[in-house]
């Protein structure tokens, strides 16, 4: 009985410190500080990866359409999320003037505006990336699976379309968890204080988790089919070398498409987790972390391109050495090779 309630007390006190340490003053000059690096690495690394698409036509590829789609949503994160979460966060928990205003603003409008506006930016991007992500799989699945009617079927036009549709669709899912909201928001906007039950349990987290699985699964049978192809072919098509060059480069896209998708899941996958049991609401320090993991995210991507695929690589060095002319070393440039 003793040791329970020794345990018991234990747990109150860590509680009250997590509580105490992600409130204090210096970790938001820590958040702020960090948020405003990572905003600018991932302003810098996005801006490249759609400057390099529009300035360098071998990359201008129906591959690569989704690609820059998902930079806009990774760029619109460090120009739009993070300022939000900087000003409207972190800001009022050091200067004690910031506070007072957003306070009367409040009471003034009978809501939080910028509580609103932090949930529908996060609601937005997150499934603007995710719808992105599953057309890129289904891009890549038709390309490996269908390579005879790829042409025919992932056209431009529709590329294009089917990004519309991708920010279409996000917007009024993220304007509609307004509906669901929250009458009595939480001082702090954190995520568990903006996230109606209803609407996470009924339509947010079914659509995330569909979303994801169909993305993991169409990701899984390309690359095995990619791979298998590769180890089968490579001996077959070793005089053909316009062949093994499309087959290799399309593996390599294949690979990076993959490796897109388990960053995100790595990145995403704890706030879901953490939002659906509620420990965003309880610990005071872990929601921070935890954004900064999702923050995070989208500074990876211009870095998996940079490494993995050589078109954009030397597109990069140009733009940041300002020199012209072609990034294109081979005939076959119908891929990232």
């Amino acid at each position: 009985m003793n040791f329970t309630k020794k345990m018991f007390q234990e747990n109150a006190t860590l509680e009250d410190e997590v509580h105490v340490a992600g409130d204090s003053e210096s970790w938001h000059i820590f958040m702020i500080v960090f948020q405003v690096i990572l905003a600018l690495g991932i302003t810098f690394g996005n801006t490249l990866v759609i400057a390099s698409f529009w300035k360098f036509e071998p990359l201008r590829i129906v591959s690569n359409i989704f690609l820059v789609n998902l930079a806009v949503a990774d760029l619109l994160v460090g120009i739009l999320a993070i300022p939000i979460r900087i000003a409207f966060v972190n800001l009022p928990m050091v200067r004690q003037d910031m506070q007072m205003f957003l306070q009367e603003l409040k009471e003034s409008l009978q809501m939080s505006p910028f509580c609103f506006l932090w949930q529908i930016a996060s609601v937005l991007l997150l499934l603007a990336s995710l719808f992105t992500l599953a057309a890129i799989a289904i891009e890549r699945f038709v390309a490996v699976r269908m390579p005879f009617r790829y042409i025919e079927l992932c056209t431009t036009k529709r590329c294009v379309l089917v990004c519309a549709f991708i920010w279409a669709l996000s917007i009024v899912m993220s304007v509609l968890c307004l509906a669901f909201v929250k009458e009595q928001l939480g001082n702090t906007c954190r995520m568990a204080d903006l996230t109606s039950p209803t609407y996470f349990k009924c339509i947010l987290a079914p659509c995330i988790g569909f979303v994801f699985l169909v993305s993991w699964v169409l990701n899984m049978c390309t690359f095995y089919t990619a791979r298998k192809a590769v180890k089968c072919s490579i001996n077959i098509l070793r005089d053909n070398k316009a062949s093994e060059w499309q087959m290799l480069s399309t593996y390599k896209v294949t690979v990076t498409a993959f490796l897109v998708l388990i960053t995100f899941s790595l990145c995403y996958i704890p706030t879901v987790v953490f939002t659906a049991v509620g420990i965003l609401k309880k610990y005071g320090i872990f929601p921070d972390v935890v954004i900064l993991l999702l923050f995070a995210n989208s500074s990876m991507n211009p870095i998996i391109y940079g490494l993995r695929l050589p078109l954009f690589r030397r597109a990069f060095a140009k733009i940041l050495k300002r020199e012209n002319g072609s990034i294109a070393t081979s005939n076959y440039s119908s891929e990232n090779a």
